[in-house]
């Protein structure tokens, strides 16, 4: 096991979850959930848009405690939703997306028959609007 084929193989299990899911973008339409490696693709120019909605699947830390211990890795999804509601209500969706990756993982702890999720389960919201 690595830190590489964990990130891989939780891309490939997020597009499965979210297959066929629709979400607002930019222009108006809806589009299924982008699922990224790291960070977002770099933009093309000035004129693009971000690929919303999408989720990033970042490591962010990791290591062993002993040679006997399994690998650990700490990873962050990062959600982005388009909302241009007069509500200003994105957070529910993102909301949405966080309870069923949540639930997924708690009902299917081992993920591509390697890895395997250990507490805690921890989220936050940004401010930004």
């Amino acid at each position: 096991m690595n830190a590489r084929q964990l990130q891989t193989a939780l891309v490939d299990d997020l597009k499965k979850l979210f297959s066929g899911k629709m979400y607002k973008t930019p222009a108006g339409e809806n589009a299924g959930v982008s699922v990224f490696e790291q960070h977002l693709p770099k933009l093309l120019d000035d004129e693009s848009e971000d690929p919303f909605p999408y989720i990033i699947v970042r490591l962010d830390s990791g290591g062993i405690d002993t040679q006997t211990n399994p690998h650990k890795v700490a990873v962050l999804l990062l959600i982005g939703i388009f909302d241009d509601s007069i509500k200003n209500e994105g957070h529910k969706a993102v909301m949405e997306i966080i309870e069923k990756i949540q639930d997924h993982y708690e009902s299917e702890p081992l993920l591509a028959g390697q890895f395997r999720r250990s507490d805690p389960f921890n989220w936050a919201l940004q401010d930004e609007e």
